[in-house]
């Protein structure tokens, strides 16, 4: 398997723990966990996590600019930091 269908897996199994976890109020925080993704991998799970920012409170951090890309792309609404 290729990096990054190891990382989405990895991401698949923290994902379904932090979701059966109670308290729903926990944001997710997610540090450089896409790195290994290519584009088409990285729009699907931004899309994907654009929906869920509907119900939960997430916090990725990169250092990476193609996510904020993507996410422009996509219309997606998001709040950047930048910390440099």
């Amino acid at each position: 398997l290729s990096g990054g269908t190891i990382d989405q897996l990895y991401f698949a199994l923290r994902f379904s723990v932090i979701s059966s976890m109670k308290g729903d109020n926990l944001p997710l925080i997610l540090d450089d966990c896409f790195i290994q993704y290519d584009d088409e991998r990285l729009e699907n799970i931004l899309n994907f996590l654009g929906n869920m920012s509907q119900s939960k409170q997430i916090l990725l951090f990169t250092c990476h600019h193609r996510e904020k890309q993507i996410l422009d792309k996509l219309g997606l609404k998001y709040n950047m930091i930048n910390l440099s």
